[in-house]
């Protein structure tokens, strides 16, 4: 009798412990100062504070050196340390690719325990949005040519994107067979072309004198808003109709402004029945669901030292996309995470019935057991990058060449939120491209 009670102390003091080690999870105010410093536009205290030795070992393990590489790649583009923004997110694209490639190990270790035992990998809208913002450092260090190419790049991802999960898929019902095909469903994402990537394509087309390939590309916006209409609700950019038609002695001055930022993760909790036997009849799946941040800026208008002033205009809401791109990904999640839950719940149900066959008496014990170890063991795998923008708006309009002074107001709730200035010189040929960035 002791001893069965020395067993029955054993079992529920590895299940405690097993409760407390697999339920720790980052706070939310690890991300604080980092925040706060985006926000506001301090974006040199927000680095200080993302380098801190002992940030960067509670938010940015190994495990999550995709994460660090975008985060502080991103907030380096913001604060204008174009060539070593360029550097990190490099190294994150490569890390991506890596990950994708990457041998199954790390999967048999998150059918064993979640998604959190591998390396993040990813999110498809920041692997996409990496190569925006290259083109951007690239454009801002005088390289049109290598602006070009993060563009072209960016459109290859894209041509891959419609077959990825439905293969990823199909791997996962090949080893797990009592999967219904028809009941897990992956929802191929609608997303195939950015309006966002093609207007930088015919910017930095003109720029570079190819208007034949800039127009392909214009053709090519105005394509993305025919196929996708659910994340491209708002009217193309009236400026666009300019782009081609800059009066001789004219120069042309291009506007992008980048506001709010893009969507976190949470944690969702769905129960579904399994044909198992009592304590395993059920279990839980915890999903990754991602939920979008709260926009201050409604409108942004540029002023002119000409007394001239244009609206920016949204070209793409980028926290739609991400949100669409997802979907295909939260299917196969979805797929992964039941499959787990399938094996964990079944495994403890043998073990259960083998110990009661050997009159042990510590079969239903056992069950339980498992059972807390098959809920408390799914967590979901909400990691993702904080500092992409959630929208971006352009304008443009058609100058005398020469040094002007450049405004942007950002409005919210009809009143001014931010206004940030700097003088530009418009030149009569080449690309003149001025960035601006509110994330509040």
């Amino acid at each position: 009798m002791k001893r069965k009670i020395s067993f029955l102390k054993l079992i529920l003091l590895a299940a405690g412990i097993l409760c407390v080690f697999v339920s720790c999870s980052t706070s939310p105010k690890a991300h604080a100062h980092i925040d706060a410093g985006v926000s506001s536009g301090a974006y040199e205290a927000a680095l200080a504070s993302l380098n801190d030795e002992k940030v960067q070992k509670t938010l940015y393990p190994p495990k999550n050196n995709i994460l660090f590489y975008l985060d502080r790649g991103m907030i380096k583009h913001y604060a204008g340390m174009f060539k070593e923004s360029t550097q990190d997110l490099h190294e994150a694209e490569r890390l991506i690719e890596d990950a994708f490639t990457k041998s199954v190990s790390q999967e048999i270790g998150s059918y064993l325990a979640n998604d959190n035992a591998k390396d993040y990998a990813g999110e498809d809208y920041e692997d996409l949005y990496i190569n925006v913002f290259n083109s951007l450092n690239f454009y801002h260090n005088n390289d049109l040519e290598g602006a070009l190419v993060e563009i072209r790049r960016l459109n290859e991802k894209l041509n891959f994107l419609s077959d990825k999960y439905q293969k990823a898929k199909e791997k996962v019902l090949d080893s797990n067979k009592q999967l219904d095909p028809d009941q897990l469903q992956i929802e191929a994402t609608k997303f195939s072309n950015s309006a966002l990537a093609r207007y930088l394509g015919i910017l930095f087309y003109r720029g570079t004198g190819r208007p034949d390939s800039a127009r392909i590309d214009y053709d090519y916006l105005l394509q993305a808003y025919e196929l996708a209409p659910e994340i491209y609700t708002n009217k193309i950019p009236s400026s666009l109709e300019e782009e081609f038609s800059i009066p001789p002695e004219k120069g042309r001055l291009n506007v992008i402004a980048f506001t709010g930022l893009s969507p976190i993760k949470i944690e969702e909790n769905v129960w579904i029945p399994l044909p198992l036997p009592p304590p395993n009849n059920r279990s839980r799946l915890s999903l990754p669901v991602m939920l979008l941040r709260p926009q201050t800026i409604q409108s942004a208008e540029v002023v002119l030292d000409t007394g001239e002033r244009f609206p920016l205009e949204l070209i793409e809401n980028m926290s739609a996309v991400a949100m669409e791109t997802f979907k295909s990904r939260f299917g196969l999640t979805v797929l992964k995470t039941t499959a787990r839950t399938i094996i964990k719940s079944t495994t403890s149900a043998v073990v259960a019935k083998a110990a009661d066959s050997n009159n042990s008496g510590v079969g239903s014990l056992l069950g339980l057991v498992g059972r807390i170890y098959t809920d408390v063991s799914e967590q979901a795998d909400i990691r993702i990058s904080r500092y992409f923008p959630g929208n971006a708006l352009v304008g443009g309009i058609n100058l005398d060449p020469g040094t002007h002074n450049v405004t942007v107001n950002f409005y919210g709730n009809g009143a001014l939120v931010n206004s940030q200035s700097m003088r530009v010189f418009i030149r009569e040929r080449g690309l003149n491209l001025a960035e601006f960035v509110c994330l509040k």
